[in-house]
């Protein structure tokens, strides 16, 4: 079975780029997780990310945005001694930062990602994953918006992993059969 090489490197990442990775999505509550477990990745491996996935789903209660936007800084600091999650107070804020912006107007989150491409995925027909894609000019301008709405810790590398994630552009190679 042909999968994108980066899928090979553990069982995890091949459950993952199998069943969720490039899949799209429009639920606000998967597009969330997706972001979350995106800003989490940043400078670690998203098998490590993986391994923490159902902890922090655990500890984040299913990464509700009302339970996150309603944290204080009393549970941050009691999440930061948590070992089932990725113990970054920067990132763990930023989650909490970004689940009240969530809260407060559910569809943001999918407007912004979806209405671009007019809620339709791009697909990249990569010849394989080494292929060069300039997704810096892709995605400056998703940063501009997340940002001037308030998103946190959304920068192009994590902003474009997350369009990836949740299926927007697809990235899969052609002969992938998950594409």
């Amino acid at each position: 079975m042909k999968r994108c090489d980066w899928a090979t490197k553990s069982p995890e990442l091949m459950v993952y780029h199998d069943t969720v990775w490039g899949k799209p999505e429009k639920s606000e509550d998967k597009e969330f997780i997706a972001l979350c477990l995106e800003i989490m990745q940043a400078g670690l491996t998203f098998q490590t990310v993986l391994k923490f996935a159902d902890g922090m789903n655990e500890v984040f209660h299913g990464f509700d945005p009302e339970f996150l936007a309603n944290c204080n800084e009393n549970q941050i600091d009691n999440f930061l001694t948590d070992s089932r999650i990725i113990r970054n107070r920067a990132k763990v804020e930023a989650i909490v930062a970004n689940a009240k912006l969530v809260w407060q107007k559910p569809e943001l989150l999918t407007d912004l990602t979806w209405k671009r491409t007019n809620f339709e995925t791009i697909d990249h027909l990569l010849k394989d994953t080494a292929a060069p894609v300039n997704f810096t000019e892709f995605v400056s301008p998703y940063l501009k918006e997340f940002k001037a709405s308030g998103f946190k810790r959304v920068g192009k590398t994590t902003l474009y992993s997350y369009l990836q994630a949740i299926g927007v552009v697809n990235d899969h190679i052609i002969d992938c059969e998950f594409r």
